[in-house]
């Protein structure tokens, strides 16, 4: 769990964005050009792996090399948080906001109220805030 931490401290990105039934949704990921360390992700956590490549010569330079994402969502990203909080450093105060946000949400899928929709947004914008400037 140590180590798994370490790597989604240094790489990992916890969000909640916005779906498209004016709700709020809880999305983890890393990415490495290390296909085996995502797969070892997938393997280890479950979740999902992309491959995202260079879509023409122009637009990532020279020397842009593929990479390897790996992704979850909702309550499966709950869950991988809970697991690696009491070793996170960096992303700890993401973390305990995500898990807060995905605890209160359930098993509700999209359905919000009008309340929890405010709510959602509010938290919403605090992540984007803890991601942009790594704490408020």
């Amino acid at each position: 769990m140590a180590y798994m931490a370490g790597i989604f401290d240094g790489e990992g990105c916890i969000c909640l964005r916005k779906c498209k039934k004016r709700s709020v949704v809880l999305d983890i990921s890393f990415a490495n050009t290390n296909e085996w360390l995502i797969q070892w992700a997938k393997f280890a956590f479950g979740g999902k792996v992309y491959l995202v490549e260079q879509s023409s010569p122009s637009s990532k330079g020279k020397n842009w090399k593929p990479y390897w994402r790996w992704a979850m969502s909702s309550n499966k990203a709950l869950g991988f948080l809970r697991l690696l909080y009491p070793y996170l450093r960096l992303k700890k105060p993401q973390a305990e906001l995500a898990i807060k946000f995905q605890e209160a949400r359930g098993g509700t899928g999209c359905r919000f109220t009008d309340e929890e929709r405010a709510i959602a947004e509010a938290q919403r914008i605090v992540m984007g805030k803890f991601n942009k400037t790594g704490v408020i």
